[in-house]
C-alpha cells in the first residue's frame, strides 16, 4: 500500500483514533502498553494497517470510544480501498486495450471490452471505456455498434472534463461525427465536428484537425447535392460549395504536412469534384489526371478508384460516353484491391454510364444490383440508401414501376432506420440494448 500523507483526515479510522489519544494526552507507548508495539499503533493512526477486531475492541476501551463507530470507520476504509483497487483494474484494462487498438488490432481490443457491464464500472471511467469500445467498432466499420457506444459515452461524460482527458473527449466527438455521417445523419455529424473543432488548440495533433476539416467538407458537399433539387436555393448551394472547398483545401494541406499522402490525394480528388460541381470541367480534369499520374504504390488502389470514378462522372456529364466507360473500367479494375465502399462506387458509376448510353441495357441493372450486394453486409447506411435510390430510379425509367418503388421503399426505410438511432442520446445503456435488438 502506498505511503499515506502526513496529514490524516479526522473522519477516517486512524484520524479518529489519533484525535482521541491526543485529547486524553496519551502517548503512543501508553496506548500500546505491553500488548502492542508503538509502531503498530502509529501505523493504525496513519491508516497504513488494517486493525483486527480484537485491536479495535482494545482501542475502543483504551481511548473511551464507541466500538460501533470504530467498526463503521474500519468498514468505510475497506470499501474505499476496494474501490481504489476496482478503479485501477479498469484503468489498466483501458490502457491495455488502447495500446492494442493503436497497434492496429481492433478485434483483439474489442474482445477485451465487449463483455463489460458499464453499470459495474466506476462512474469516471464509464465514458472512457465506452468511447474506447466504440473506437474498436468504428475501426472495424461496424458503425451502428460504434454509434451506440459513442452516444452512451457522451451521456456519461462529465460536463467539465479533467484536463488530462480532453484529448479523449475531443476524439470521442470526432469519431461520433464520422460515425453518424456514415449513418446518414449529416446535421448531427456537423454539430459534433464543430464541437470537436472548438476543443482543439495549438497542442492538438494535426491529424485530428485535418480529420475535422475533411469531415466538414464532406457534409458541405452532401448539403450542396441535396439542395440541387431546390432551384430556389442558389445562394445556399454556392455557400455550401465554397465551404466545402475551404475545408477540403485546409485538410489537404494538413495531410501533406504530416506525410499522409493517401488522404491528401483523396482530398485532391474532392477538389476536382468541387470544381466539377462549379462547372469548371477542365480544372477538375487537371486535378484528377494529376492524381492518377502521381499515385503512390501504397495508396494506388483506393486513390485510383476515386480519381477514375470522378473522371468517368465528368465525361458522363458532357456525354462523352466512350471516355467515361474507359475510366469506369479502370475504376472497377483498381477496386478489386480496394475496400467495399469503393468497389460499390465503381459498379454504380459503371451502371450510370451504361444507363445513359442505353436505358434498356441489362448490364446497367446488373451493375447497380452488384453495388447493393457489396454494401448490404456493411454498416455504410448512407451508401446503401444512395445505391437503392439509384436502382429504384433506373427501374422506374425502364417502366418497371413496382420493382422501382420497392427499391425506393428500401431507401426510405434505411433513412428512417438511421434517423431512429439519432435519438438514442436520451437512452440508458439497457435501453440502448433494447433498441438494438428491436432494430
Amino acid at each position: 500500500m502506498p505511503r499515506p500523507p502526513k496529514h490524516v483526515p479526522p473522519d477516517t479510522l486512524g484520524g479518529r483514533i489519533r484525535a482521541a489519544r491526543e485529547s486524553l494526552n496519551l502517548s503512543l507507548a501508553s496506548v500500546a502498553a505491553d500488548r502492542y508495539s508503538t509502531s503498530l499503533i502509529s501505523q493504525i493512526e496513519r491508516n497504513r494497517v488494517e486493525p483486527s477486531q480484537k485491536s479495535l475492541e482494545f482501542l475502543a476501551q483504551k481511548l473511551q470510544l464507541p466500538l460501533e463507530d470504530l467498526e463503521a470507520l474500519a468498514q468505510q476504509q475497506k470499501e474505499s480501498e476496494s474501490e481504489v483497487g476496482h478503479y485501477r483494474v479498469y484503468e489498466e484494462l483501458l490502457s491495455e486495450a488502447t495500446q492494442i487498438l493503436e497497434g492496429k488490432l481492433p478485434l483483439e481490443a474489442l474482445n477485451m471490452l465487449n463483455t463489460l457491464n458499464m453499470s459495474h464500472i466506476p462512474f469516471s471511467l464509464r465514458w472512457r471505456l465506452a468511447a474506447a469500445r466504440g473506437h474498436c467498432y468504428f475501426t472495424l466499420r461496424q458503425f451502428l455498434h460504434a454509434q451506440k457506444d459513442f452516444l452512451y459515452a457522451v451521456t456519461e461524460k462529465p460536463e467539465i472534463v479533467p484536463a488530462e482527458y480532453l484529448l479523449e473527449a475531443m476524439a470521442l466527438h470526432l469519431h461520433l461525427a464520422a460515425t453518424v455521417r456514415e449513418l446518414n445523419q449529416p446535421d448531427a455529424a456537423f454539430d459534433h465536428y464543430t464541437l470537436a473543432l472548438s476543443m482543439m488548440d495549438a497542442r492538438t495533433s494535426l491529424h485530428f484537425v485535418a480529420e475535422v476539416h475533411r469531415g466538414m467538407s464532406l457534409i458541405a458537399l452532401e448539403r450542396f447535392n441535396k439542395a440541387l433539387k431546390k432551384p430556389e436555393c442558389v445562394q445556399y448551394r454556392e455557400a455550401q460549395l465554397e465551404l466545402a472547398l475551404e475545408h477540403t483545401e485546409n485538410a489537404c494541406i494538413l495531410y501533406r504536412s504530416i506525410g499522409d499522402f493517401q488522404r491528401a490525394a483523396l482530398l485532391t480528388c474532392q477538389i476536382g469534384l468541387i470544381e466539377q460541381a462549379s462547372g469548371n470541367f477542365d480544372e477538375a480534369r487537371k486535378h484528377l489526371l494529376e492524381v492518377l499520374r502521381t499515385c503512390l504504390p501504397e495508396c494506388e488502389s483506393p486513390v485510383q478508384v476515386t480519381a477514375a470514378c470522378l473522371l468517368a462522372g465528368i465525361e458522363l456529364e458532357v456525354q462523352n460516353y466512350e471516355e467515361a466507360l474507359k475510366f469506369a473500367q479502370q475504376a472497377r479494375s483498381a477496386a478489386q484491391l480496394s475496400d467495399t465502399l469503393r468497389q460499390a462506387e465503381a459498379e454504380a458509376m459503371y451502371g450510370r454510364i451504361l444507363e445513359a448510353k442505353n436505358i434498356n441495357d441489362p448490364a446497367a441493372e446488373v451493375a447497380f444490383r452488384k453495388a447493393i450486394h457489396i454494401l448490404t453486409p456493411t454498416d455504410h447506411i448512407a451508401a446503401q440508401i444512395q445505391a437503392h435510390d439509384v436502382l429504384g430510379r433506373h427501374l422506374l425509367k425502364k417502366g418497371n414501376a413496382r420493382a422501382g418503388e420497392e427499391e425506393l421503399d428500401i431507401a426510405r426505410h434505411l433513412t428512417g432506420f438511421a434517423s431512429a438511432f439519432s435519438s438514442t442520446l436520451l437512452f440508458s445503456e439497457s435501453e440502448f440494448d433494447e433498441l438494438s435488438k428491436n432494430s
